[in-house]
């Protein structure tokens, strides 16, 4: 199918399933996703295509700490730019912080890992 809305880029994938489960079988999906980062079509990519799927406890917690701090100096960033704020001391040292807060906790998962 030929894609005329410019706004909208073409699907990299273009087949879309769906699927009806039992209780059983919805637990069991609900239960070993909720355990990773993927999305739902991910996670079924995954398992259609026969790849590992490793979870590492912590790593959820980890990735959600990292997106906070990241926006956090996405919007410190942005008011630098903008000319809003100049000063931005205290400000990075709790950037700082959070940031080593989250490698310690990074040290710790990774060490599970191995």
């Amino acid at each position: 199918m030929l894609n005329t809305n410019p706004k909208r880029p073409e699907r990299k994938r273009k087949h879309h399933i769906s699927c009806y489960l039992d209780d059983k079988e919805y637990i069991a999906y609900r239960d070993k996703r909720s355990k990773t980062y993927y999305s739902q079509s991910g996670y079924i990519r995954k398992c259609v295509l026969d790849k590992k799927i490793t979870v590492i406890p912590g790593v959820r917690d980890l990735v959600v700490d990292l997106k906070r701090i990241g926006n956090n100096l996405n919007q410190l960033t942005h008011k630098v730019n903008t000319g809003e704020v100049t000063v931005l001391g205290g400000n990075l040292k709790e950037i700082n912080d959070d940031l080593s807060i989250v490698w310690s906790s990074l040290s710790k998962v990774i060490g599970k890992v191995k």
